[in-house]
């Protein structure tokens, strides 16, 4: 069970402060299974590739632990240089890179502002880590299908236009 509800950068808190009682077995089922829900379709997706599948499952693990912390994230965005060759693949990179930063530095201010100045409330502040799970989210997504891309792109080669419209193949052995 969650039995402190004390606020913090993940967002079962607020999920299960809000929930009627009745619902509360129910939804922390839900939510637990989520942690354990994907290590097998990643396993059997990316069988040769274990380091993506244990990036994907933290990633995961730090996205639904119910009391997350800053540290959880440490880890797997530690873990991000190791796909680097994936970088061309990556098609959101740009916008979860300002999302991170900017919602990691509103962090503090809203939690100031609700606590200590209360000008704000709950809601503020859970809108916050509601939008970092959404964007390490879409970082997840992104980077496993950049390896996917890149698989592609290795077993069947990039198909490039020429100038005159003649499709060309490069396969790379």
């Amino acid at each position: 069970m969650v039995p402190d509800y004390t606020p913090n950068i993940g967002a079962a808190w607020y999920f299960f402060s809000e929930m009627f009682t009745h619902f509360t077995v129910l939804f922390l089922s839900v939510y637990q299974l989520n942690l354990i829900l994907y290590a097998v379709p990643l396993s059997l997706k990316f069988p040769d590739d274990p380091p993506l599948v244990i990036f994907s499952l933290l990633m995961v693990l730090a996205m639904f632990k119910p009391y997350t912390s800053v540290g959880d994230y440490a880890v797997p965005f530690a873990m991000l240089p190791i796909w680097s060759h994936l970088a061309r693949y990556l098609q959101q990179s740009y916008i979860v890179a300002i999302a991170t930063v900017v919602l990691t530095l509103l962090w503090p201010v809203l939690w100031y502002l609700w606590t200590h100045c209360l000008n704000a409330n709950s809601n503020f502040y859970f809108a916050i880590t509601l939008a970092f799970v959404l964007f390490q989210s879409f970082l997840l997504s992104d980077v496993l299908f950049a390896k996917m891309r890149r698989d592609y792109a290795l077993t069947n080669g990039i198909v490039h236009k020429k100038v005159d419209g003649v499709d060309t193949v490069v396969t790379l052995n």
